[in-house]
C-alpha cells in the first residue's frame, strides 16, 4: 500500500507490516492502523506512523535502550486483547516526548509502553503496574542516535 506522510514523504509499505490497535491509542481512538518506520540507520529511535493519517506519527524507543532492566506486568485482560498468553511473547516500545526546540529534554513513558504480538500484529498502549515514571528523562541514559531525534 502507498502512504503519504508528512514525515517521510509517499512511502510504500507492505500490508502485512501493519500494526493493529483495537482501541487505537489513547487520545487517537479512531486511528488504529500503524507501521513502524527507522528514524534512521544510525538511531535507536522509530516512527509509529498512522495509516490512515499521514501527519501522525509516534517517536519511539526500544525502553531496554534507556533501562537495561525494564520489566512490565501486562494485565491478563490486556494480555487477551492481545492474544497472548505471557508478557514475555510481546515486543515493547516506549513512546518519547520531544520538546519542540529542547531534545535534550526528551522524555520517555515507561509507565504505559506500546506492547505488540509480532505473531498477530496485534498492538496496544497499556498502563503497566510497575512504578516507572510516565516521564523518564532519556539525556540520564544517552542512547546513541537521540541527540538527532528532532
Amino acid at each position: 500500500m502507498k502512504l503519504t506522510t508528512t514525515r517521510f514523504g509517499t512511502i510504500e509499505v507492505a500490508e502485512e507490516v501493519t500494526l493493529h490497535f483495537s482501541d487505537g491509542i489513547p487520545g487517537f481512538p479512531d486511528t488504529r492502523r500503524y507501521i513502524i518506520l527507522d528514524h534512521d540507520k544510525e538511531s535507536p529511535i522509530k516512527w509509529l506512523q498512522a495509516v490512515e493519517q499521514g501527519d501522525l506519527a509516534f517517536p519511539i524507543i526500544d525502553p531496554y535502550d534507556l533501562v537495561a532492566d525494564y520489566r512490565v506486568t501486562v494485565s491478563p485482560g490486556d494480555l487477551a486483547a492481545l492474544g497472548v498468553d505471557q508478557s514475555r511473547n510481546m515486543v515493547t516500545f516506549v513512546i518519547l516526548t520531544i520538546p519542540n526546540g529542547a531534545p535534550e529534554r526528551t522524555t520517555a513513558n515507561l509507565r504505559a509502553p506500546v506492547v505488540v504480538n509480532p505473531n498477530t500484529r496485534l498492538a496496544k498502549q497499556v498502563l503497566v503496574v510497575e512504578d516507572y515514571p510516565i516521564r523518564y528523562p532519556i539525556a540520564e541514559t544517552n542512547p546513541v542516535g537521540v541527540e538527532c531525534a528532532t
